[in-house]
C-alpha cells in the first residue's frame, strides 16, 4: 500500500471525536485504501471484524513504512528515529482502534483494567472470541517491534490491553521467556499490578501475573520501580497510609521461599535505592527511605538459613567502621575514610538505627561498634555535624537494652576489655585526624608507628558520660549511675579480686595495679559527673528507694567482711561516703536512710575504720541537714566544692582559693573528700582562663600533701593520653613540673615514672609538645640533684636523636641545653666512661657542623662541663688515690 493512502486514513481517523466512532464513520476513513491490494484475514459477514482486520494491517504497514525512518543505512546497526511530523496522529490512531480490537475482545473481567470510550459492542462465542483475540494481539505485537512505540508512556492503556490479552490467551508466566516486546520496568510494573488488581479474575491467570511480577522485582532495578509503582497512588488506594503500603512492599520481597538470587538483588537494590532517598531533602525519599528500612528489618527477621542476609546487612552499614577498626594498608599518610564517606555513612545508619523501635533496625547490630562511635568524638571537631549523629546512635542503642546488657558494656568500657559483641571493633591506634587548609574538610588517616603502640587504650567512659548528660534521657541516666555505683561496691575493686595474681612480675605487677587505679578513678570520676548533672537530680530524689537499697545492701557486705579485706573496703566507703554525702543529708530523713546510719555509725566503732572515715560519718549522721532547695550548705567544704564546680571562672577560682585554705588547715570533711577535689582539679584544668588554670595547679599541688601517689599517677596518665588536647597536656606538663618541685627530693621515689612519661613526650609529633617535654626532663633532673643514673644513656640517646633529626630549632637547642646540664650536676660522671667518648665526639661535630650559633654556644658549653669533670677525675692527689686503691691511708 502507499503511504499517501496510509497517512490519509491514520489522519482522518485521528481526527474523529469518540462519540463519532461509529461503523459508517471508520468505513469512511478507510475509502482511500479500498483500491489498493488489501489483505484479508479470511471472508466474513461482520463488518466490524473486517475493519478492525483493515485498521491492524494500516497499523502495521505505516509503521513499517512511514513512520520509522533509519539513519546510518551502511552499518549494520542502524538508529530508529520517529518521524515527529505524524507521530501524534499515529499514536492516537493506535489507542482508538485498540478499543475496537484488543480492548473489544478482552474476557469480561478484564475490560476495566484501561480507559475505553467507543461505544462499539459486539456478542461472540468463546471460541471465536479467543480466535479474534489471538489475531489482534499478533498485529499489535508487530506494532510494538518498534522499539520507540514500546516505549512511549502515551501507550500505557494500549500496553495494559496487550498484556492483558496475552496473559488471558498464555495463562501462564510470560516474562521468563522473553515472550513480550520490551516494554519499559514501569509500563510492565504498573500494567501487571493493574491486571492483577481486576476483581474476579482466574487463579490461574493470578498465580502468572504473581510469578512474573515477582521476576520483575528480582531483576537488577526492580525494587525501587515496585517501590515508586505502589507509591504512586493511582493503583492502589490513595487513602491507604505510605506506611501500610511499606509493609505491604517488605511483606513481597521479604516472605521465605525466593530463590537466593531473589534475595541478593532485591537487597543490592534496597542499598542502592536507600543511598540514594538519604541524600535527598525531599519528603517523598523520606518515604522511601522509610520503606527500604522496613525491608531490611524484615530481612534480619528471618531465621538463622538466611544468615547470608543478616550478615550483608551488617556490612553495608558497618564496613567503614570495620575499616576503622582494621585499615587495609597501614603506610604513613594512608587515608583510610574521607570526610563526604564517613558522614553519608552516619547519616544512613542515624536514619536506620535512631528511629522509634517499630520502625528501625535491631539497636544490637550497634553494640560492637560502640566503642569506635565513642574514640570518634573525641577526635572529630565538636562543632561538625557527625557529632549529631554519633550521639543519637550511642544514646538510641544504649536505650534499647537490657539490665544485663548494659552492665556488660559499661564494664567493657571501664575496664577496656571484650566481653562478647561488646568491644569487638576498636579504633586502631594508628588512625588519626587530619584537617585540610581549609579547615572544613577532614580526613581519617594512618599515622607515624610508634614504639608504644601496646600500651592501653585510652578509657571511654567518660566519652559516654558525656554524652547521657547532653542527652535527655534521665531513666537511661539513672540506669548507668545505678550500674556504675554496683561495680564500684561489688565489683573488681573490692575483696581479693583487688589483688594481682600472683604469678605476675614486678613490672606486670606494678603496670596492673597503675590501671586498676586509673580505671578505679574513671568510675569515681562518673559518678560523680553523673550525680552532680542537674537534670538528674529530679530522678535521684523523687526514687530513691533502689539506690538505697543497693547502698544499704553494699554497705552491710563491706562492713561485714573479713579483715584482710579491710583497707580495701574501707576505702571504698570513703569514696562512697564522698559521692553521697550531699545526697544522705538531704533525705536523712526518710525512713529508709535509717538502715544505711546505722551502720555507718556501727562501722564507726569498728577497729578498721579510719580517722578520715570517722569524721565523714560523724558530718553525715550528726551533721546540719541540707534542704533541697538551699543555695549554699552551712559546710565550709562543701560549699568550695560547689564553687569549684560552678562554670563561671570567678567562682572556680574562689571556691579553689577555699579549699586551698581548707587543705592548710586540714580541715577533716576536706580531707575526707580530697577524691572528690582531684577531679575537680584536673576539670577545671582545662578551663580557657588562665587565673582559673594556676589556681587549679595550685590545687594539685596542696593535694600533694594528703593524696601524693594518685595525684603524681593521675598527672602522668593524663600526660601519656593522646587524646587529650595538647594544650590541656601542656598544662598538665606544667601543672607535674610544679607538683615535683613540692614534693623535693622525696619525688625520687616517682622519679622512674616522671622520667619515662617525659621522654616519652619528646617523641611527640607536635613540635611545642616536644620542646615542652624537653623543658620538663630538664627540670625534674634538676629536682632530683641530677640522681638519673640510670637514664642518662636513654637521655643522651633521645636528646642525640633529636639534635640530628629534628627540624624544630627550639626543640634541638632545649635538647642541647639539658645535655649541657645533665654533664654538669650530675655526679660520678666518669662512672660513665664508656658514653663518655661518644658524648665527647657528638658535641664536637655539633660545634664544627651546626648553622645555628645557639645550639654551637650550648653545646661549647656542655664540653667544658665534660674537659672540667674529666680533668677533676685525672688530677687526684696521692692521699685520695690510696682511699681509692686501698680503702684507707696507709
Amino acid at each position: 500500500m502507499e503511504i499517501k493512502a496510509l497517512r490519509e486514513v491514520i489522519t482522518s481517523t485521528a481526527d474523529l471525536k469518540p462519540k463519532d466512532i461509529t461503523l459508517p464513520k471508520l468505513e469512511e476513513c478507510l475509502q482511500s485504501i479500498q483500491s489498493c491490494p488489501f489483505p484479508t484475514e479470511e471472508p466474513s459477514t461482520d463488518i466490524l471484524w473486517k475493519v478492525a482486520v483493515q485498521y491492524c494491517a494500516v497499523l502495521t504497514e505505516f509503521a513499517v513504512q512511514g513512520l520509522v525512518e533509519k539513519q546510518n543505512q551502511q552499518t549494520a546497526e542502524s538508529d530508529e528515529v520517529i518521524n515527529l511530523h505524524d507521530q501524534a496522529q499515529y499514536l492516537t490512531t493506535i489507542d482508538l482502534v485498540r478499543q475496537f480490537t484488543l480492548h473489544l475482545y478482552l474476557p469480561r473481567e478484564l475490560r476495566g483494567v484501561s480507559k475505553c470510550d467507543a461505544q462499539l459492542m459486539v456478542k461472540l462465542e468463546e471460541q471465536e472470541r479467543v480466535r479474534r483475540l489471538t489475531y489482534c494481539t499478533a498485529q499489535f505485537r508487530r506494532v510494538f517491534e518498534t522499539k520507540l512505540l514500546a516505549l512511549h508512556p502515551r501507550l500505557a492503556d494500549t500496553v495494559i490491553d496487550f498484556l492483558a490479552a496475552s496473559y488471558s490467551l498464555a495463562k501462564a508466566t510470560l516474562m521468563q521467556n522473553n515472550s513480550l516486546p520490551s516494554f519499559p520496568r514501569e509500563h510492565m510494573f504498573r500494567s501487571l499490578l493493574v491486571i492483577k488488581g481486576s476483581p474476579g479474575l482466574p487463579l490461574e491467570l493470578a498465580k502468572a501475573l504473581h510469578n512474573d511480577l515477582l521476576h520483575l522485582t528480582g531483576e537488577p532495578g526492580g525494587f525501587p520501580v515496585l517501590c515508586r509503582i505502589l507509591l504512586s497512588g493511582d493503583q492502589t488506594s490513595e487513602s491507604a497510609p505510605s506506611w501500610r503500603k511499606g509493609e505491604v512492599i517488605a511483606k513481597i520481597v521479604s516472605s521465605k521461599g525466593h530463590t537466593k538470587k531473589f534475595y541478593r538483588q532485591v537487597l543490592s537494590d534496597c542499598f542502592e535505592f536507600y543511598h540514594w532517598a538519604v541524600q535527598q531533602d525531599t519528603q517523598e525519599a523520606v518515604t522511601y527511605a522509610t520503606i527500604c528500612i522496613e525491608c531490611l528489618k524484615r530481612f534480619m527477621q528471618l531465621p538463622a538459613p538466611y544468615r547470608e542476609l543478616h550478615a550483608r546487612i551488617d556490612e553495608y552499614f558497618f564496613r567503614n567502621f570495620r575499616e576503622l577498626a582494621a585499615p587495609q594498608e597501614l603506610v604513613a599518610g594512608c587515608v583510610v575514610q574521607e570526610r563526604l564517606g564517613l558522614l553519608s555513612n552516619l547519616l544512613e545508619c542515624n536514619m536506620a538505627f535512631t528511629g522509634s523501635t517499630v520502625s528501625s533496625l535491631p539497636s544490637s547490630l550497634l553494640v560492637p561498634y560502640l566503642p569506635i562511635c565513642l574514640k570518634l568524638l573525641t577526635m572529630l571537631p565538636p562543632a561538625c555535624e557527625e557529632h549529631t549523629y554519633l550521639h543519637n546512635l550511642i544514646v538510641f542503642c544504649l536505650s534499647n537494652r537490657t539490665k544485663q546488657e548494659l552492665t556488660t558494656i559499661l564494664n567493657s568500657l571501664l575496664l577496656n576489655r571484650t566481653e562478647g559483641d561488646v568491644g569487638k571493633y576498636q579504633l586502631h591506634p594508628r588512625v588519626i585526624y587530619k584537617c585540610s587548609e581549609n579547615d572544613t574538610n577532614y580526613s581519617l588517616q594512618i599515622g607515624p608507628a610508634t614504639s608504644d603502640q601496646e600500651s592501653d587504650t585510652e578509657n571511654l567512659l567518660p566519652v559516654l558520660v558525656d554524652v547521657l548528660k547532653a542527652s535527655n534521657r534521665n531513666l537511661l541516666l539513672y540506669d548507668v549511675f545505678l550500674t556504675l555505683l554496683s561495680e564500684l561496691l561489688t565489683g573488681t575493686w573490692t575483696g581479693s579480686s583487688h589483688e594481682p595474681e600472683p604469678l605476675l612480675d614486678g613490672v606486670e605487677r606494678d603496670t596492673l595495679l597503675c590501671n586498676r587505679f586509673h580505671q578505679k578513678y574513671t568510675l569515681i570520676q562518673s559518678l560523680m559527673d553523673l550525680i552532680s548533672h542537674k537534670h538528674f537530680h529530679s530522678q535521684l530524689y523523687d526514687n530513691p528507694k533502689e539506690l538505697l537499697t543497693i547502698l544499704t545492701a553494699s554497705l552491710t557486705k563491706a562492713i561485714d567482711t573479713t579483715e584482710c579485706s579491710a583497707r580495701q573496703n574501707s576505702d571504698i566507703l570513703e569514696v562512697v561516703l564522698s559521692i553521697f554525702q550531699e545526697f544522705l543529708q538531704r533525705i536523712r530523713n526518710l525512713y529508709d536512710v535509717a538502715d544505711i546510719l546505722k551502720l555507718l555509725l556501727r562501722y564507726r566503732n569498728s577497729a578498721s575504720c579510719s580517722d578520715a572515715l570517722k569524721v565523714q560519718i560523724d558530718l553525715l549522721c550528726h551533721g546540719p541537714t541540707i534542704s533541697e532547695h538551699d543555695g549554699l550548705s552551712e559546710s565550709p567544704c562543701l560549699n568550695a566544692l560547689s564553687l569549684c564546680s560552678d562554670q563561671q571562672p570567678y567562682c572556680k577560682v574562689y571556691g579553689t582559693t577555699l579549699l586551698l585554705k581548707l587543705l592548710k588547715e586540714r580541715d577533716p570533711e576536706t580531707v575526707a573528700q580530697r577524691h572528690k577535689i582531684l577531679i575537680l582539679a584536673l576539670v577545671n584544668l582545662r578551663d580557657e582562663e588562665s587565673y582559673a588554670f594556676l589556681n587549679s595547679v595550685r590545687l594539685l599541688v596542696a593535694l600533694c600533701a594528703v593524696l601524693e601517689a594518685e595525684v603524681v599517677d593521675e598527672l602522668v596518665k593524663e600526660y601519656l593520653n593522646e587524646s587529650n588536647e595538647i594544650d590541656y597536656r601542656l598544662k598538665i606538663g606544667e601543672a607535674t613540673v610544679k607538683t615535683v618541685e613540692t614534693l623535693g627530693p622525696f619525688a625520687v621515689r616517682y622519679r622512674d615514672a616522671l622520667l619515662n612519661c617525659f621522654l616519652t613526650g619528646t617523641r611527640n609529633a607536635v613540635d611545642e609538645f616536644r620542646t615542652s617535654s624537653l623543658s620538663n626532663v630538664g627540670s625534674v633532673c634538676r629536682i632530683l640533684s641530677y640522681q638519673v643514673h640510670h637514664f642518662f644513656y636513654e637521655l643522651f640517646t633521645g636528646i642525640k636523636s633529636i639534635v640530628e633529626t629534628d627540624n624544630y630549632l627550639p626543640a634541638k637547642r632545649a635538647a642541647i641545653l639539658v645535655l649541657s646540664q645533665l654533664l654538669e650536676g650530675i655526679e660520678g660522671l666518669m662512672d660513665f666512661q664508656e658514653y663518655l667518648l661518644l658524648i665527647y665526639r657528638f658535641l664536637k661535630h655539633i660545634i664544627a657542623t651546626d648553622k645555628d650559633d645557639v645550639t654551637k654556644l650550648q653545646a661549647a658549653v656542655a664540653l667544658d662541663h665534660l674537659k672540667a669533670k674529666t680533668k677533676d677525675f685525672l688530677q687526684i692527689n696521692p692521699d685520695e688515690l690510696e682511699r681509692r686503691m686501698f680503702g684507707r691511708v696507709i
